[in-house]
């Protein structure tokens, strides 16, 4: 990264913060400039750090997180626990100095979260790899622990999930639901048909806690996060670590089956989605 981060202030601080911290937890880390095509005329960018993979480094799973912009307002529950996660995560795999078969893409994405502009542009910018994408994992836990994935619709990647967290069977974060929300830095990815993980509190109870309900420091259940940190560790270790993919990349007729089974196509039509997935603008290409 070199010269002025790009974005409104509250942007810049929170992207030199990540650029940081990946490099104090040994990563070479970069960012990816792009024109903010939902939140107006500034560039903003994303920040990437990158694990090699010791035989097929082209190959990759990518674990991303949204990248808090600044202290939530009272009440509302921010990212800034899976941001912190997500980088103590990468710090616990390169520390072992045991690097996986394929690549790990670590990504911290800007931009408003309703919209996605950031996913959406990495997916935009990284269009002609997603071949070689084995999975996106997008930590959307909200400060709670992570009990499980939404698997976003995806049955055929289940039995390959649970063989890569067969290491953390104990922490109880098996649990698995295969809804598609729309509303989360996935969405992209899913519509390009890469296998997607979203890692999330799923309800193993008619009574459910509540997300915290800030990042601040004071909030944070220290415990719960390095529970997260562990499970996101293992599950992009464990992916990046196998020799056959949890799933394939599925076909434009595959994904659009999905988004009429899942529900997610009806929440595109509301959101004004739609015609971008049938124009080809967003989402696999025919």
């Amino acid at each position: 990264m070199e010269g002025r981060v790009s974005g409104p202030p509250t942007v810049a601080r929170a992207v030199a913060w990540g650029v940081s911290a990946f490099r104090d937890a040994g990563l070479d880390v970069h960012t990816e400039k792009y024109a903010d095509r939902i939140g107006g005329p500034e560039d903003m960018e994303n920040v990437v750090a990158e694990i090699r993979g010791r035989e097929k480094p082209d190959e990759w799973v990518l674990v991303a997180a949204h990248l808090t912009l600044g202290r939530a307002a009272p009440g509302w529950p921010d990212s800034s626990c899976d941001d912190v996660a997500l980088i103590e995560a990468a710090r616990d795999i390169s520390r072992t100095g045991i690097r996986p078969r394929l690549s790990i893409r670590f990504v911290l994405f800007t931009g408003n979260d309703r919209g996605m502009p950031g996913s959406w542009a990495y997916v935009r910018a990284h269009r002609g790899e997603l071949d070689r994408a084995r999975a996106a994992i997008s930590f959307h836990s909200r400060c709670s622990r992570v009990t499980g994935y939404s698997l976003n619709g995806r049955h055929d990647i289940e039995s390959g999930l649970r063989e890569a967290m067969k290491p953390v069977e104990s922490l109880g974060a098996g649990h698995y639901d295969f809804g598609a929300p729309l509303e989360t830095d996935n969405f992209d990815f899913l519509v390009e048909g890469v296998p997607t993980l979203t890692a999330i509190q799923v309800q193993t109870s008619p009574l459910l806690d509540p997300p915290a309900t800030s990042g601040t420091p004071e909030k944070i259940d220290i415990a719960d996060l390095k529970h997260n940190t562990a499970i996101v560790a293992v599950t992009a270790f464990g992916i990046a670590e196998r020799t056959a993919p949890i799933g394939p990349r599925q076909t434009r007729a595959e994904i659009e089956a999905l988004l009429k089974a899942s529900g997610l196509a009806g929440q595109m039509k509301i959101n004004g989605l739609w015609p971008l997935w049938e124009s080809g603008e967003r989402g696999r290409l025919p």
